[in-house]
């Protein structure tokens, strides 16, 4: 038993190490060599775990959405108004996106690699699945607008997520007529902006919680 338990450890480390590596330099560039240092394993160890650099990157891309698919189920399952559930999901995604390495590894694994449309490798997929079902359960409930074709209102929930987590990383200030000195906003920040733009076209209707960022069963789900 004892001896399953470090080989779970050093495969667990390997695929940290390798999200580290690949969300750094992307996958083309990523060496067996560097990983290996990186989780401080021998090339020996590393080849009895995963005999190619690819099949790092599926592990890290299953990881990946096995986190989020996790974290996800955690805001369906609260309690409280159902459209909630799809502002929750927002703010856990762009948190994951912003503080976990094998998530941002994950996401850009999908991008640059062929990924099967499986929700248990493709992140997208995953998160597409997820909302579709919160916003599918918040029309039958009668919180969200029944009125929006919902693969719509799906990718413009996603482009939501993705476009918070970019503006925090773009310099707006020249942009927006602000000066290169204008301080940048979070990414949570951005999300509340861009949910109390978007959100009269998809709940007119009932009190949201926009700005307050919840990630419980993040932390637990995938410490350090």
């Amino acid at each position: 038993m004892a001896k399953q338990e470090r080989a779970e450890r050093t495969r667990a480390n390997l695929v940290r190490a390798a999200a580290a590596v690949f969300d750094q330099v992307g996958y083309e560039r990523a060496t067996l060599a560097v990983i290996s240092d990186l989780a401080q394993v021998t090339k020996g160890a590393l080849s009895f775990h995963f005999a190619a650099k690819s099949d790092l990157a599926r592990a890290v891309q299953a990881e990946a959405c096995a986190v989020s698919d996790a974290a996800l189920a955690v805001c369906a399952e609260r309690q409280g108004a159902s459209f909630q559930a799809v502002v929750d999901m927002t703010y856990t995604l762009v948190g994951l996106l912003e503080g976990d390495v094998v998530t941002r590894a994950g996401v850009r694994l999908t991008r640059e690699l062929e990924t099967p449309e499986d929700p248990s490798l493709h992140c997208h997929v995953n998160w597409l699945g997820n909302l579709f079902r919160a916003l599918r359960r918040a029309e039958v409930d009668g919180a969200a607008e029944t009125g929006v074709d919902a693969r719509s209102a799906v990718a413009l929930v996603m482009a939501v997520v993705v476009g918070a987590e970019t503006m925090a990383h773009t310099p707006v200030g020249a942009a927006f007529g602000e000066g290169p000195s204008a301080p940048r906003e979070t990414a949570q920040e951005w999300l509340a902006r861009m949910w109390h733009a978007v959100r009269p076209s998809l709940a007119p209707g009932g009190d949201l919680r926009v700005g307050d960022v919840r990630m419980a069963g993040v932390r637990e789900l995938h410490p350090g």
